[in-house]
């Protein structure tokens, strides 16, 4: 069955050779219909190219600050998530809003993966993860 495939990820990770991996597995098996992704800088740049070389189609969701201000990535990441059937995530143990939209995916009944560590059991994180 084909899937929309949401990949958020942390701006600071430039790499993720798991995610790379998990696409080329899904696209092989004939398993990705579109990617989905934030449009921002590192792991959503990554997903981007890999689109691009494999000819699947892409939507970047973009934050619009003049409609939603401050909230606007929040808002962007609710929008990933209802658009996607399964979420892959890079997280650098760091990065707010790629919990967020992990959070997210996670209260919606989302399939998700956690491809970078840490691990979401790795250590403790301010708030919990929420999942």
């Amino acid at each position: 069955m084909q899937k929309t495939v949401a990949v958020t990820g942390s701006r600071a990770l430039g790499q993720c050779p798991a995610l790379l991996a998990r696409l080329d597995a899904l696209h092989g098996a004939g398993e990705v219909a579109r990617v989905v992704s934030g449009g921002a800088a590192g792991i959503d740049e990554l997903a981007a190219r890999w689109a691009m070389r494999n000819l699947v189609p892409l939507t970047e969701y973009r934050p619009d600050y003049a409609a939603h201000g401050r909230a606007a990535p929040l808002v962007r990441n609710g929008q990933l998530v209802a658009a996607a059937d399964l979420v892959l995530v890079c997280w650098d143990g760091v990065s707010r809003g790629t919990l967020d939209a992990a959070r997210r995916a996670a209260r919606a009944g989302k399939a998700l993966e956690w491809l970078v560590a840490p691990a979401p059991s790795a250590g403790p994180v301010a708030g919990g993860l929420g999942l």
